[in-house]
């Protein structure tokens, strides 16, 4: 897996890139699994939630976890969308 940074330009391209998903409604509309723990049953929901709470504390260590989620989800997804 590939190692992240948490600094502003990084977290802000990640963000980007979930908003532009949102508003090009290019996300799953079905269940996404991620891992093993994690299906997504609601793409949209799923993206707005995770953006909101990045985005307002991307600074604090507590949510590295919450970035790597959606690393985690941009990675799988990109995958997916490259072997269509």
């Amino acid at each position: 897996m590939e190692q992240h940074t948490y600094d502003n330009e990084s977290v802000q391209e990640l963000l980007d890139w979930a908003k532009k998903m949102v508003e090009t409604n290019n996300y799953p509309t079905e269940r996404f699994k991620i891992n093993k723990c994690t299906t997504i049953i609601d793409g949209k929901h799923y993206l707005e939630t995770l953006i909101a709470m990045i985005s307002r504390n991307w600074e604090n260590p507590t949510f590295h976890p919450t970035i790597e989620q959606l690393w985690e989800f941009r990675e799988k997804w990109e995958n997916r969308e490259a072997h269509k």
